[in-house]
């Protein structure tokens, strides 16, 4: 990522502009007729952002470490306690309960949208209005979604596979996800203030302590009381009325000029975010047959003990997609405010190396797991669970290409240009759930069909529209995306090339092998970045920007 600070650096220290294949005008800011409007207030929103990112990414690294590591534990944990059939639900029910937030998703990206412009340009009366009417929206989404969790959970033992003698315990557990999802919901709102502001350090302490908190909760039970599926779920809510208390206390503290006055809900504003989220909860519907999908075909097709297998491994594209989700975090609000500022070439470099720089950083881990993942596998979960290396390949080495294209979703909710890529995600979101259930039934390639469809259809998405879409967005070629791509699909199979020959000459059958092993690929893969992934220019800039750190300590 150290390239994407640099090109922060050079785009609000003034640089060149990129040549446009086409001449592009400055964007008009939401509900104004004037263009560049408070530039000096939108500039210093950059300086702010600049200052923090390095400790945002830092933040956001030290975040996606500790989530990573607890899952690591807390999934072998859970399966020891439960058995992987009850354990299956686990995951299970968090698929389930996420297509609620095909609503709250659209609801929080206008919210983050109007919110981060309104501050960006100091108009503190419109900020409350936004806020205040964002409040009301959530409660109102809550109170429609409430009866719709109270019927899932009580009818998902007629839904789903459930293992003999759980069916209680799959209701209740069903009940205190979707209850842990509408808490969530309703945090959010508040967590604005600290995404808007770049405290990503003081949202890692929140996640932090509701995460140990989870764990605590979970752990006692287990030990007191026999373990049961309604235990987990009582964590996970527990965890959720912590990170909203968290994150209203971070409201009070980092934007106090930000009050709670119902009073202030504006209808007109209330229209304008349906209207921009409109697109979006169709963006999130094809979204969700994406991400989302691969349990419930297990668990309906394959049975519950499947279902426990897949399940247990879907934390690895997981892990993936919060690594992308922790830099995307702190780039969006850049993104949102060069979009005010008017800053048309800053925003299209900015987001051209933001692709190069997503791609670099997460072709490593994705390797390290293609190549290693039999090995890891065995030492994780146990010999029984090595036989599942060839689905962690299948659900993850795609992700080159599908994560490096991220940080461009944020620019098209900038820019407000959401209809196209909500439409095409909404159909290629169909055809994969209907591929999955296709090649479940007919190819008896068994459950690895399910993440071949996925990996299809997602590659025909992002490789192919999303770069090309958003380069047209710019004014930019229509190839202006897809070198950073390359390297990012070279960096991956180099990496994974490294770690398969390191498995097949190596005994890795311990923790300590295992981590030297990719100790040893993350060396050579960051030196071979540093000579061969990154530009003279990125590699001059990050020589100066280490200097000039060491300086200052």
């Amino acid at each position: 990522m150290s390239s994407v600070v640099g090109l922060v650096h050079k785009t609000w220290n003034g640089s060149k502009s990129m040549t446009y294949q086409n001449s592009a005008t400055p964007l008009e800011l939401p509900g104004s007729g004037q263009t560049r409007q408070h530039t000096r207030d939108s500039s210093t929103q950059l300086g702010q952002a600049r200052q923090r990112l390095p400790i945002n990414l830092l933040s956001n690294f030290v975040w996606l470490v500790v989530n990573m590591g607890v899952n690591l534990w807390y999934t072998p944990y859970l399966i020891a306690h439960l058995g992987v059939s009850a354990y299956g639900l686990v995951p299970l029910a968090g698929s389930v309960t996420s297509y609620m937030t095909v609503l709250t998703t659209a609801l929080n990206d206008a919210i983050s949208r109007f919110l981060t412009i309104d501050l960006a340009k100091k108009d503190l009366d419109a900020a409350n209005r936004t806020f205040n009417t964002a409040i009301v929206s959530s409660l109102i989404v809550i109170a429609l979604l409430l009866p719709v969790a109270l019927v899932i959970s009580w009818f998902g033992p007629q839904i789903f596979n459930i293992p003999p003698g759980h069916e209680q315990d799959a209701q209740w557990l069903l009940l205190l996800s979707t209850m842990t999802f509408l808490t969530t919901t309703f945090a959010s709102t508040f967590a604005v203030s600290s995404y808007a502001q770049h405290r990503f350090d003081l949202r890692l302490l929140v996640n932090t302590v509701r995460l140990g908190a989870q764990l605590v909760t979970v752990v006692l039970l287990f030990n007191l009381l026999t373990p049961s599926l309604w235990q987990a779920g009582l964590g996970m809510l527990v965890s959720a009325f912590l990170l909203l208390l968290g994150h209203r206390e971070l409201w009070r503290k980092l934007t106090p000029e930000l009050t709670l006055k119902l009073g202030l809900f504006d209808q007109p504003l209330l229209k304008q975010f349906m209207a921009f989220s409109g697109w979006v909860l169709v963006n999130s519907m094809g979204a969700m047959l994406f991400l989302n999908i691969d349990l419930i075909v297990a668990n309906l097709i394959f049975g519950p003990e499947v279902a426990g297998r897949y399940g247990a491994v879907v934390i690895f594209p997981s892990v993936l997609r919060a690594v992308a989700g922790t830099a995307n975090a702190v780039l969006v609000p850049i993104v949102m405010t060069l979009y005010a500022q008017g800053n048309l070439s800053g925003l299209a470099r900015f987001s051209r190396l933001s692709v190069k720089s997503m791609g670099l950083m997460v072709a490593l881990p994705i390797g390290l797991l293609c190549g290693l993942g039999k090995p890891l596998l065995t030492v994780w979960l146990g010999p029984e669970f090595s036989d599942l290396s060839p689905l962690v390949v299948a659900l993850v080495a795609h992700l080159c290409i599908n994560l490096a294209v991220s940080p461009l979703f944020s620019l098209q909710v900038a820019t407000n240009k959401v209809r196209v890529p909500a439409l095409v995600t909404l159909a290629m979101g169909l055809a994969n759930a209907a591929l999955a259930v296709s090649l479940s039934l007919w190819t008896g390639w068994g459950y690895i069909s399910i993440a071949i469809a996925g990996a299809i259809v997602l590659i025909m998405k992002n490789a192919l529209f999303t770069p090309l879409y958003n380069a047209r967005i710019l004014g930019l070629s229509w190839w202006a995306f897809l070198p950073a791509l390359g390297t990012s699909v070279v960096g991956c199979l180099s990496a994974g090339a490294m770690a398969y020959l390191i498995s097949l000459n190596w005994s890795l059958t311990g923790w300590v092998q295992l981590i030297s092993a990719c100790a040893l690929v993350s060396v050579a893969y960051l030196v071979a970045v540093f000579f061969l992934g990154l530009s003279a220019d990125d590699r001059r800039f990050l020589k100066s920007e280490m200097q000039r750190r060491m300086k200052h300590e």
